[in-house]
This record gives C-alpha cells, sequence and structure tokens, in this order.
C-alpha cells in the first residue's frame, strides 16, 4: 500500500466557503478579544454542557450493554463527567483552571499541526507562510497561557480564543484569496 504524499496531486479548497468560513473566525475572534471575560465564561459553559451531555449520553449507551459486565463501570465513568459538567455549569468559573490545561495543549498542538501543514504547502501556496504563522501564534499563546496558568484564567482564556480564532480567520482568508 503506497500513499501519495505529492502536495500537488491535492486539490486545494476553493470558493466562498472558505472565504466565509475566515470572515466567522475572524468576527468571532474580534468579539473575544473586545471581552475577554465574558469569551472565558462562554467557553467554560459550552465545554461544561458538551461534558453533560457527553456524560448522559454515556450513561444511555452503558445502559444499552447492560447484558455486559462492565456496563456498571463504564456508566460510572460517565455519571462522573456528566456531574464535572453539572458542577461546571452550576458554578461557572470554577473550571477556569481545568479549562486553561485544556486549551495549553490545544493551542500547542494546534500550532505545532499548523507549522507543519503550512511548510508542507509551501511549494502549493504562495501564501503558505500565513499558515505557518498562523500555528507559530497558536503555539506562542499556548506557551503564554503555560506560564500564565492559573492566575490569569478568568480573562486569559476569552482572550487567547480571540486570538486564536482571529489568526485562524485572518489565515483562512489569505488561503481564500491565495486559491482563486
Amino acid at each position: 500500500m503506497s500513499v501519495d504524499i505529492n502536495p500537488s496531486a491535492q486539490a486545494l479548497p476553493r470558493g466562498r466557503g472558505l472565504r466565509n468560513t475566515g470572515l466567522m473566525f475572524a468576527a468571532l475572534g474580534g468579539a473575544a478579544l473586545l471581552v475577554p471575560v465574558v469569551a472565558s465564561v462562554v467557553v467554560e459553559q459550552v465545554f461544561a454542557a458538551m461534558l453533560l451531555i457527553w456524560g448522559l449520553s454515556g450513561v444511555m449507551f452503558a445502559y444499552v450493554f447492560r447484558g455486559f459486565s462492565e456496563w456498571r463501570l463504564v456508566a460510572v465513568g460517565f455519571v462522573a463527567m456528566a456531574l464535572v459538567g453539572l458542577w461546571f455549569l452550576i458554578f461557572p468559573g470554577v473550571g477556569e483552571a481545568t479549562m486553561t490545561a485544556l486549551l495549553i495543549a490545544a493551542f500547542l498542538v494546534e500550532g505545532i499541526l499548523s507549522i507543519l501543514l503550512g511548510l508542507r504547502m509551501g511549494g502549493q501556496l504562495a501564501n503558505a507562510p500565513w499558515v505557518v504563522a498562523s500555528g507559530a501564534c497558536a503555539f506562542v499563546l499556548g506557551m503564554v497561557l503555560l506560564f500564565q496558568w492559573p492566575m490569569a484564567a478568568a480573562w486569559l482564556i476569552g482572550a487567547l480564543v480571540g486570538l486564536n480564532f482571529l489568526s485562524t480567520g485572518l489565515t483562512l482568508l489569505m488561503v481564500a484569496r491565495a486559491a482563486q
């Protein structure tokens, strides 16, 4: 089995969808930068709601498989996840240190992957350095967050998500422009 890794053999995304996605990311990023404390709470609450839904869905999943001896253990794990989500929903702000740790990981991973993607696209796209720059921004933001954790989590989560969304949006706009 062979894998074609020639970047010129793959099609670049084109059209208004890429531009509109870039505009949406840039607008969300700008809004988060204007009110980072609010953005921090929104990010935390969305994450909390997802945990609660994931946990409740997992309990239903475990119940469906109650014929297996391990179903109770699986259910307990999902109940714990649902309770963490509920805790964060009831007490906004409590999960900011946890959210900060997750953002550290997300920004560092996104940064590394975007840099690698941009370097791979270098011979195919004139504006590939923007993808590398976006990855560098995400990586640097992750490192800043790591050194500020957890003291500045109340506003830093929203500000960093805003900067990351703005950087991603501008990058997508540059890629859309180059792909025309």
